[in-house]
């Protein structure tokens, strides 16, 4: 059973630092598995984040974005209250999936990823419509720890299972929203319940995705996945590692503890507004077939900050 920290300590300010680049500098020394993974995940978007759209579920899916929009509704209709714009984070927020949704209701936006590139790819799409996000180059763990700003929301969109201690992470988020504020989290997959049949379905549901939206990938996807299950385990990471995105979807196979989160986050104080795991699936048809076998499921977590 998880320890829990007191109240104190999930309201307080974490410590301080000079900057994020500062803080960057000076872990410059001997790599730690989550600098590697960070790296790893920089590297990762630095490959993809042209087709990022075009591939990725939580953006292509039209189910998926209703979703987001319902939830922002949802946290809006609490913000009527403000005499200002509210103040938002999106943690990893990349090519904008959630932050133009933000932007479109005139929230005061802060954008934080770990790549360049795919917030090259938001700042192109931001300046089409005339918005003007904060955008910031920064790993999350980084950033969290060296602000002392707070917010009217902290979101993660399909952003947890990427970090070496989401745990960590999530419970440096909760002290940066606002008494009265809100932590969102959507599209992370849970804990698999049949961890060998989850990866073969992940597996197909690749392949079938490769096929209709990035063909050329298809034989070294392929190419890789053999690799894996004849590579030894890597000491570090517990697992095979034959690419970046082995490391930089850290626990895409583990899956994400919710509950774990959810237990965090009331502990910090915060009552759960809406917890939802649901099926997922790259293509119609495998999420169709998933809707029935559930072996890939997501989970999505809005919470409030409450006065006491």
């Amino acid at each position: 059973m998880r320890t829990s920290p007191s109240q104190t300590e999930c309201s307080g300010a974490l410590p301080e630092s000079k900057s994020v680049d500062a803080r960057s500098r000076n872990a410059s020394g001997p790599r730690t598995t989550e600098a590697r993974v960070i790296a790893a995940n920089r590297d990762f978007y630095r490959q993809t984040a042209e087709k990022y759209d075009l591939y990725e579920s939580c953006v292509s899916d039209a189910r998926l974005q209703e979703i987001l929009e319902t939830d922002l509704d949802k946290i809006h209709s609490c913000f009527t209250a403000l005499e200002r714009a509210p103040r938002c984070l999106d943690c990893g927020g990349g090519t904008g999936n959630l932050a133009l949704k933000m932007l479109a209701r005139g929230w005061d936006v802060t954008v934080v990823d770990v790549s360049d590139d795919m917030l090259n790819v938001l700042r192109e799409k931001a300046e089409a419509k005339g918005f003007l996000p904060k955008l910031v180059s920064s790993s999350i763990e980084q950033f969290l720890t060296a602000t002392s700003s707070t917010f009217d929301l902290v979101a993660f969109n399909s952003v947890l299972h990427h970090l070496y201690s989401y745990a960590r992470v999530a419970e440096l988020a909760a002290t940066r929203v606002r008494i009265g504020g809100f932590f969102y989290s959507n599209f992370d997959p849970v804990v698999p319940k049949w961890p060998a049949w989850t990866w073969a379905f992940d597996s197909l549901d690749i392949v079938f995705a490769k096929l209709m939206f990035d063909p050329k990938d298809v034989v070294p996807g392929v190419g890789r996945r053999i690799r894996k299950l004849l590579s030894r385990s890597d000491p570090e990471f517990g697992r095979a590692v034959v690419s970046v995105g082995d490391i930089a979807e850290y626990h895409v196979r583990s899956g994400t503890d919710d509950q774990q989160i959810l237990s965090i986050l009331q502990e910090c104080g915060f009552a759960i507004v809406e917890h939802l795991r649901y099926a997922t699936g790259r293509t119609t048809a495998l999420r169709f077939l998933n809707e029935r076998l559930r072996l890939l499921e997501s989970f999505k977590i809005i919470a409030h900050r409450g006065l006491s």
